[in-house]
């Protein structure tokens, strides 16, 4: 009697176990989902109001700024500014076209955790720009750019 009740205390323990792993395995996907989510918002927002900027005229260098420092990390500003480029690494491009809002596409890398892609075609040829984002400061911001 002993022994069947050894038995079924260790299978009450053994299937408690695998439910609340279970649980927490459910709980930690939602949440990288929902993380995940938030990030392609967060891209949406900048690249909406980044093209959105650069294609007024004369560009409004202070709200190009402000964005910048709203989604970007210090560490990727200050590389960006010590680089001599040619083209805007936000968009790989000279120039901005508002028709790229029409096109812009924000996914999650599968490959890679915390890397993102954003498209957009420009002349019927889509041009593809490489994120990282992580988190600071309770907010997600982008860390690099290739």
């Amino acid at each position: 009697m002993v022994e069947i009740m050894k038995t079924k205390m260790l299978m009450i323990f053994f299937t408690t176990s695998i439910m609340l792993f279970n649980m927490a395995s459910c709980k930690s996907q939602s949440q990288n989902k929902s993380s995940d989510e938030e990030i392609m918002n967060m891209i949406k927002s900048f690249y909406t109001g980044y093209i959105t900027e650069n294609v007024k005229m004369p560009p409004n260098g202070s709200k190009i700024f402000s964005l910048k420092k709203k989604y970007c990390t210090t560490y990727l500003l200050d590389k960006i500014n010590n680089q001599e480029l040619d083209f805007d690494p936000f968009l790989k491009a000279q120039d901005s076209n508002i028709e790229w809002l029409k096109t812009l596409i924000i996914k999650k890398d599968s490959s890679k955790n915390d890397f993102y892609d954003v498209f957009y075609t420009d002349n019927n040829k889509q041009i593809i720009i490489k994120l990282n984002v992580i988190k600071e400061n309770e907010s997600f911001k982008i860390d690099s750019i290739w």
